[in-house]
């Protein structure tokens, strides 16, 4: 709903305080308006075009797929949660068009980063997300990337988490079983290591 020249000031204004700008983004020409004016970040991209891809490919603008987002609408609506008609009907509609849209963008190269929409569904389900995108085409090595080594450097944390080397906070989870089998991720953490610390094992 923002003009071009208030997202130009928005980003001038955020630049100036040495932040970034990410943008919930879903229809065409929201998201052409964000990437033009110099937005890190598209978060969902539902409804992403050729010129769209290409113009984030040009500006090495990250995407967030948010592809567990609408699920977790439709989920709430089935545990009884009080979701307006409104609301269910838009995301039954939005669906297809969401995964045609990241899908097309993983094919062409754009830089993925993964995220959730944190809220929407309960926390701790975010290990979702990872099947999602590879069901979007792609591979689980690259889900694990978006998810660990692309977050952090879309977050501008890359220097000291993200990846495992010498160095770097020790920030681990330990799975049971294959670590590329992106089913039932979050069923099967063995362990959580922050920054160095044991948080939880079982």
């Amino acid at each position: 709903h923002f003009r071009d020249d208030e997202l130009d000031v928005l980003v001038a204004e955020a630049t100036a305080a040495g932040r970034w700008v990410m943008s919930h983004a879903q229809a065409t020409d929201g998201i052409k308006s964000a990437v033009r004016a110099g937005i890190r970040s598209i978060e969902h991209g539902i409804y992403l075009d050729d010129e769209a891809i290409e113009m984030m490919l040009d500006r090495g603008t990250y995407l967030v797929p948010t592809l567990v987002a609408p699920m977790g609408v439709l989920e709430a609506a089935d545990r009884g949660v009080n979701v307006p008609q409104y609301a269910i009907d838009k995301t039954k509609l939005v669906m297809e068009s969401h995964r045609d849209s990241i899908a097309r963008a993983i094919a062409a190269g754009v830089k993925v980063a993964m995220g959730t929409d944190s809220g929407v569904v309960p926390h701790g389900e975010n290990l979702r997300e990872l099947e999602q995108m590879t069901l979007c085409g792609m591979s689980p090595t690259d889900a694990l990337v978006a998810s660990t080594r692309t977050a952090a450097e879309l977050l501008g944390v890359l220097d000291d988490r993200g990846t495992i080397e010498p160095g770097k906070r020790a920030d681990l989870v330990v799975l049971d079983g294959d670590p590329l089998a992106m089913s039932g991720l979050g069923d099967r953490v063995n362990t959580v290591i922050q920054d160095g610390r044991l948080v939880t094992t079982r």
